[in-house]
């Protein structure tokens, strides 16, 4: 039964008007390749630096996380050139 109502719908809708025709695209004349090129090359300028410090805090946030489950404390030591350090559990 549905099979049929679907067919009859199906059908019904050929005999619909058809919809007006689109008028002609314009001609893209003049330099629009250099403002194109000139638009993604700022997005892209914007985007890789944070996608390089992206890079680089990921494996941070896993040593980071390896530190904290091992009981130990993270350090910050900008005196001897790195950004962290992990100081192991204390001694009981």
């Amino acid at each position: 039964m549905t099979a049929t109502t679907d067919l009859i719908g199906l059908t019904l809708a050929f005999y619909g008007s058809m919809p007006p025709p689109r008028p002609p695209r314009p001609e893209r004349d003049g330099p629009t390749w250099a403002a194109a090129l000139l638009i993604g090359g700022v997005c892209l300028a914007t985007v890789m630096p944070m996608i390089t410090i992206w890079t680089f805090h990921r494996p941070l946030e896993a040593a980071k996380t390896r530190c904290l489950h091992a009981g130990g404390r993270i350090v910050y030591g900008a005196l001897d050139g790195s950004e962290f350090r992990c100081d192991p559990p204390p001694k009981r």
